[in-house]
């Protein structure tokens, strides 16, 4: 997968906003950047298919079978992992979470803080990461 096909966060957001059966856990940016961060500072999985799919509601095996905008999809969530991971473990200075903007223009976080609880309850309450990331309690918490 490479950026070049990764939507673009206004595609994205719009996918997750009706995307159904399944639905992605998280329904904005803002979220998926809290989820991805906590993701990315949290246990190493060797596979980050492991949570991306559950994440986005995508099959598991969505690059060998998965539609072409499934693979944009997963494309676009690899790409924002990456630029956390890469942002995080060489820059960490530079790093900012992607907090959501109010209609009045200030900054609201909870989106945010939303998708990285829901990262944490997933990792905690299944104990063996995020292969089963469908639970009800960490779908409603990252509502926006």
């Amino acid at each position: 997968m490479n950026d070049d096909m990764a939507l673009s966060d206004e595609a994205l957001e719009a996918w997750m906003a009706v995307k159904t059966n399944p639905r992605p856990l998280v329904r904005t940016v803002s979220a998926l950047d809290g989820f991805v961060t906590a993701a990315v500072t949290g246990p190493r999985f060797a596979d980050p298919q492991d949570w991306m799919c559950p994440l986005m509601g995508l099959p598991r095996d969505v690059l060998t079978k998965g539609s072409a905008t499934d693979h944009a999809v997963f494309a676009s969530v690899a790409r924002i992992h990456n630029r956390i991971n890469e942002t995080l473990f060489d820059r960490s200075q530079d790093y900012a979470p992607r907090f959501a903007t109010k209609p009045s223009g200030g900054i609201d976080p909870r989106p945010w803080c939303q998708g990285f609880y829901a990262a944490i309850i997933s990792t905690s309450k299944n104990g063996n990461g995020y292969s089963t990331l469908t639970t009800p309690t960490t779908a409603c918490c990252c509502r926006s």
